[in-house]
Order: C-alpha cells, then structure tokens, then sequence
C-alpha cells in the first residue's frame, strides 16, 4: 500500500529534504493510507459487475462514466479502468457518446473466475452450481481417460501428493489442507489430459472450488470420496481408461448431489 505524506500548517517543505529538515516537520506529518489505483478499479468492477450478474442492472441498460464516479466515489481514471475490466468480460460495451451498456449474459465470459465467483456469491449461487456440475460430468471422466492414456511420471507425482495431502487431512480433521490438496487433484488430472482445451477449464473449476469451499467442514461423506480418488489415481497410473473414466465420473456425481444439500458445503448461519 502507497503512504502519502501531507504536511499540515507548513508551505514551504523543499522537494529535497536533509534528514534533519525532515526531522523538523515530524510532529507536523500526518501519514494517510493511499489505495492503488488497481486496487479501486477492481473494487468498483466487483460491485458493478455483481450488479450485472445478479440482474440488478439488465442487458440494454445504459450507463453513464459520471454516474459510475459518483456512485463509487472513485476518481474517473479509477472508473474508466474498472469499465475495461468489464469489458474484459463482455459484461459491458463502452461507446463515446452512448455510454456503457451492459450486455447479454449469452455474451459473458462466463468460464472467468470473476464472473465465477459473483454468480456464486450473488442470487445465481444455485444456478451456478447446477451449471458447474453439469459441465464436470462432461468434462472430467474424460479427462481421465485421457490421463490415463497420457500421464507421465511428473502428473502421477502431481495426483499422488494430492491424495496422500487428502488423506493426511482428514486423519488430522484438516478442512483448508484438504481443499489445497483436492484443487492440486483436479488442477493434475486435467493438466494430464495433454489438452490446452481441458486446461482452459482449470481456472474456472478452481474458483468454482473455491467458492465451495469458502464455508466448508469435512464430514464422512469426504472420506468416503476418498475411495473414488485413490480408485481414479489407480486407474490412470495403471493405464487403464475405462476405470479412471468410471471412478471420476462416479466421484463427480457423487460431489454434484452433496453440493445441493444444504450442508456440509456451507455453513450452517448463525442464531
């Protein structure tokens, strides 16, 4: 974080200052905390883009930069770096003289963890989730497959670590080593799959993870998957595809149903 220095009661502090000088106009400096420039974009792009997802703000919708300033009490440069990060996404479409204008979710970037993380933290969570586990049925038993045609020494290194890093996470009632060491599983079983296509899908199933996992308690139930990913870890370093395809897909089924449960995935809300 930036520190800003002003000098009240004195107009004449020199641009070059001698220690002693400085020294003199201690009792007069007041030390007032400056938040960077990305940092304040991001934030009124998070609120804004919240906004859009959660349909506050529909497609069509118009808005002006000067409305944004004053709303955010951002400075414009801040708002016009927040609007690109929009645009980033394809949430917004920013014209001279028309505004920004807010475009349709079939326009979104919707595989970006940003967008992710303010469906899941907004009025969308559900539809987030049934969307999400819809994709991983498709896309991680064959991915596994794939890895268990294609994993070399270093993925089953990767797979492996994540297991044991599971195992020793549940026999120590560890919950945030056990999220670290399940997002290292599926972050190796699709690097496995030798596919950029499939490796595209990792940062968004990692935020979706995260997003999960924001709340999260083991039970028995993670013990009980256990079993899926030590099947699926002797699938693929035994080559063999059609096992590894039909533990993962078991094991994502599985995970899919107890994330429409009320719990464990989040908790329970205070009295």
């Amino acid at each position: 974080m930036l520190l800003a220095l002003l000098f009240s009661g004195t107009s004449d502090v020199p641009w070059r200052a001698s220690p002693k000088r400085i020294a003199s106009y201690s009792s007069a400096c007041v030390i007032v905390p400056v938040m960077p420039q990305e940092f304040l974009a991001s934030s009124v792009a998070s609120r804004l883009g919240a906004r859009i997802v959660d349909g506050d703000l529909q497609a069509g919708d118009v808005l002006r930069l000067e409305d944004i300033e004053q709303e955010s009490a951002a400075s414009r440069s801040v708002c016009r770096e927040a609007v690109k990060i929009l645009e980033s996404l394809n949430l917004v479409r920013s014209r001279r003289h028309v505004g920004v204008t807010v475009l349709p979710s079939n326009q979104w970037d919707v595989l970006s963890p940003k967008v992710v993380h303010w469906h899941m933290s907004g009025n969308k969570r559900e539809q987030q989730m049934s969307w999400t586990n819809e994709l991983r049925i498709a896309l991680e038993p064959t991915a596994a497959r794939l890895a268990a045609e294609r994993a070399d020494g270093a993925d089953l290194k990767g797979l492996q670590d994540a297991v044991s890093g599971m195992t020793a996470a549940i026999r120590n009632g560890d919950s945030t080593g056990f999220a670290h060491h399940d997002h290292a599983f599926h972050r190796s079983l699709l690097a496995a799959t030798r596919n950029p296509l499939y490796v595209a899908h990792v940062p968004m199933l990692l935020g979706y993870l995260a997003e999960q996992y924001g709340d999260f308690s083991l039970t028995s139930e993670n013990g009980a998957n256990l079993v899926h990913y030590r099947d699926i870890l002797d699938a693929i370093t035994m080559n063999d595809p059609d096992a590894a395809e039909q533990s993962t897909r078991a094991l994502v089924l599985g995970l899919g149903r107890a994330s429409t449960q009320p719990s464990p995935w989040r908790a329970a809300p205070s009295e």
